[in-house]
């Protein structure tokens, strides 16, 4: 059966000498995978019509669930540009994929995920050349899929303060279930758990791409977003190198 789809393509790898393997997040099929025959020869019908971080029309042959389908052809509808020539904007979209590549099921048609998606890329095009903007990114994120970390009162025992911050109770703890459950857990001064709660709360970037950032707020707040991140959705630290402060 032949499938069109509209499709973001979420990472790819070589096949061989001449094809490549790329894993998609399509609007109406989930995330799926295709062999690109040939994708990788000078003059393949593929050439400049699929890229990271681009909407394009995908054409595949489906195969039985959850199997390696064959592309047939595809067409680049969207090129987002900017993440041709903003490096610190394309880090922050790679991040982005590599979230969505990594905790998105096969094949598990999901038409609001794509759309949240595409939503990210776009803004990403405009302010992921500010550190702030991923963080905020992952925060939506993490709401989007269930897990925004608590940050209210003490997950455990609903204490309003004194608070630090754990992946593994889901969000702030008091010092006093800290040192009673013997939770691992990592240092949350007030001012960066302000901005957490102000940054999870916004339902556009602007907000944080405007706050002025010490370089301790922003090493801390890359601490607790990363240990969260890597708890829940299993995301490795390498994969937030490109969290940097700007210079």
């Amino acid at each position: 059966m032949i499938i069109r789809a509209t499709a973001i393509p979420l990472a790819y790898y070589p096949y061989s000498s001449t094809s490549r393997i790329v894993h998609w997040l399509t609007r109406h099929h989930g995330k799926v995978s295709t062999l690109l025959k040939g994708a990788l020869r000078p003059k393949s019908p593929f050439l400049g019509e699929y890229e990271l971080f681009s909407t394009s029309e995908l054409l595949y042959f489906s195969k039985r669930p959850h199997a390696l389908h064959t592309a047939k052809e595809c067409a680049l509808l969207h090129p987002r540009n900017t993440f041709r020539t903003d490096w610190r904007a394309m880090q922050a979209a790679s991040h982005i994929s590599a979230l969505f590549n990594q905790t998105t099921p096969a094949e598990a048609p999901h038409p609001g995920l794509f759309e949240f998606f595409e939503e990210l890329l776009e803004l990403a095009e405009t302010y992921g050349r500010f550190p702030p903007f991923l963080h905020w990114a992952e925060l939506q994120f993490c709401a989007h899929h269930g897990h925004a970390p608590s940050l209210e009162s003490c997950t455990l025992c609903n204490a309003t303060e004194p608070f630090v911050f754990s992946a593994a109770a889901g969000g702030v703890i008091c010092t006093s279930c800290a040192k009673k459950e013997k939770l691992p857990f990592l240092e949350c001064p007030p001012d960066v758990l302000a901005i957490l709660r102000a940054w999870q709360k916004a339902d556009h970037p602007q907000i944080a791409v405007k706050t002025r950032l010490s370089e301790k707020q922003q090493r801390r707040l890359t601490v607790i977003t990363g240990a969260f991140l890597q708890h829940h959705f299993n995301m490795p630290p390498e994969s937030r190198l490109a969290i940097q402060p700007l210079k």
